[in-house]
């Protein structure tokens, strides 16, 4: 079967304290809700989720939804926001993770990314280039 690849990239700088990552926990819950009520998605989808602020980290490893178990993400009280380090994270996951079609074999379904920001990029010379990487490899 066929995957299809969800990435959720979400900022976790401090001024996405309070409202802002509140909305997202909310918006992250109501998508789950509404892609499980559909057969087609609990069949192929898979989701994961990096968080980033300072640092990246893979929040979540990619799982497929029927076995997802998502926790409110929690923003520390103050830190930046390094989006070019989240998009290198992510290539790296999807590296790892997607499967690419094989011979006979057809691979993984074209990733989603979806990032989630209220800010500019705090490295924003490493996230001109993730972005110019991203684009060469036809991320959905």
């Amino acid at each position: 079967m066929r995957r299809l690849p969800v990435y959720l990239v979400i900022d976790t700088s401090g001024s996405m304290r309070g409202e802002s990552i509140h909305s997202v926990n909310v918006g992250i819950q109501a998508m789950l809700s509404a892609l499980r009520q559909d057969p087609y998605a609990l069949e192929s989808v898979h989701i994961s989720i990096i968080t980033y602020d300072n640092e990246a980290r893979e929040f979540i490893p990619l799982t497929p939804l029927e076995d997802f178990q998502f926790s409110d993400i929690v923003v520390p009280s103050a830190g930046g926001t390094f989006t070019g380090a989240a998009l290198e994270c992510l290539m790296q996951c999807v590296e790892r993770d997607v499967r690419r079609s094989d011979g006979d074999t057809k691979g993984d379904w074209r990733p989603l990314v979806f990032l989630m920001t209220d800010g500019t990029p705090s490295d924003a010379l490493a996230y001109g280039e993730a972005v110019k990487a991203i684009r060469g490899r036809g991320f959905g």
